[in-house]
């Protein structure tokens, strides 16, 4: 007999990653609020040439990354979810039965 599903431990992680993604999602709305308070736009006076590319570039290759990440935990919350509720029904499937 397979092992009981355990709705209380998918939940919790439900609850994680929900909270991880809100916390990536306000983490990326800081730095791009950091950066433009820092630099205005791209043509800014503040600060030009190769060394503000090179910053651009690993901005925004960071922000990917970290975009990503939100993705990456958004699908495992999508997952989990999906497991519980193919785990309530086979549960309530497994009651009628009885």
């Amino acid at each position: 007999m397979p092992p009981k599903y355990d709705f209380a431990a998918a939940a919790r992680l439900s609850q994680q990653l929900s909270q991880l993604v809100e916390k990536l999602d306000w983490f990326i709305w800081l730095r791009n609020g950091q950066r433009h308070t820092l630099f205005g736009s791209p043509h800014s006076d503040n600060w030009q040439g190769a060394k503000r590319d090179r910053f651009e570039t690993d901005f925004q290759r960071q922000q990917k990354a970290l975009t990503a990440l939100k993705e990456a935990a958004l699908r495992y919350q999508s997952q989990v979810n999906s497991a519980t509720t193919a785990a309530r029904a086979a549960e309530k499937a497994e009651k009628t039965k009885h």
